[in-house]
């Protein structure tokens, strides 16, 4: 199985599209990919409205707040948050993060799978829930979470700075840091190791004790044993 980091790091937040179609056949993979993601007792509390038509984009950017730039996207894609499904299992924890946390995996498979066919999407968070709700029809139990811009294009941004990996990670506790990591897992790995190398050996030589008393208790019994009834 290939290293998946190199689409991650080259994907990039697309703000301006060419208006150029976008096949269903790839629009369907992307919904695909959005559909097996991990989701909390795999409850997939996610719905996914296709927008095509120019006039519904023209009134959905409107309701982002005015960011038209999203309708040259070929399809707009609404993920709605099934909040009751993981509120059933899991109470208002489930309503309140795991249904939410459930849509942003989807959504970033989504934007994954449309980077590795050549498209670009712009995740869309900022926008008028009520009206977006009014517009698509969504009932009340139902949750716009975000709008996905799919299509094609126009310009592909410079990779924008990312934190070092040292600055975001800790160990064992808050703040907490190895002065070389590397070498602590290798010193973990060998201990690991050694002591798995013992706990074989003396499962074995518990094995092999076992077995030579079974044998020399078998070897003791007479092959033949007098019956109790036979006369000399």
């Amino acid at each position: 199985m290939g290293d998946i980091l190199e689409l991650i790091q080259s994907r990039r937040t697309i703000k301006y599209f060419l208006p150029k179609f976008v096949s269903w056949e790839n629009v369907a993979k992307v919904i695909d990919a959005g559909r097996h993601a991990p989701s909390c007792g795999n409850v997939q509390n996610w719905k996914f409205i296709v927008i095509l038509e120019p006039e519904s984009k023209q009134v959905l950017a409107a309701a982002c707040y005015e960011q038209y730039e999203i309708v040259s996207a070929g399809v707009l894609i609404v993920v709605c948050n099934e909040l009751e499904k993981a509120e059933r299992y899991y109470g208002l924890r489930g309503e309140k993060l795991y249904s939410i946390q459930n849509c942003a995996a989807a959504i970033e498979n989504m934007l994954l799978e449309a980077h590795s066919l050549g498209l670009g999407t712009r995740w869309v968070g900022s926008f008028d829930e009520e009206e977006v709700r009014s517009q698509l029809k969504i009932p009340e139990e139902v949750r716009p979470q975000a709008i996905i811009a799919l299509g094609y294009p126009k310009e592909i941004p410079p990779r924008p700075p990312k934190y070092p990996l040292e600055t975001v990670v800790y160990f064992h506790r808050w703040r907490n840091k190895l002065r070389d990591p590397a070498k602590y897992m290798n010193d973990i790995a060998t201990i690991l190791a050694r002591k798995a190398s013992a706990a074989t050996k003396s499962i074995q030589d518990s094995t092999r004790f076992i077995v030579d008393k079974v044998k020399k208790k078998a070897d003791s019994v007479p092959t033949n044993p007098v019956s109790p009834d036979t006369e000399d």
